[in-house]
């Protein structure tokens, strides 16, 4: 296992050992290491609800109305951009 891998896989399990429930993903190639290991993590009956959107924007509108309702944390994973207009 690389070690961007072994890093996402232990990164994730700290976050849902912490109660995690919730997580955003915009996926994007810089990211893959995280979004595997949060779609590996998401397995039915894991407790962790993964929610996928395409637009940046869409997915921490997402997670920002999830924690709202839930009152918990909610994790958001988006490549790395810069809004340029």
């Amino acid at each position: 296992m690389n070690p961007a891998t072994a890093f996402a896989v232990t990164l994730v399990d700290e976050l849902a050992r912490c109660g995690l429930a919730e997580a955003v993903l915009a996926p994007g190639s810089r990211s893959a290491p995280l979004a595997m290991a949060l779609w590996d993590r998401a397995a039915p009956g894991s407790g962790l609800r993964l929610h996928v959107r395409i637009d940046e924007r869409s997915a921490s509108f997402t997670a920002l109305g999830l924690a709202k309702a839930s009152r918990r944390p909610t994790a958001v994973l988006c490549p790395r951009y810069t809004a340029r207009p």
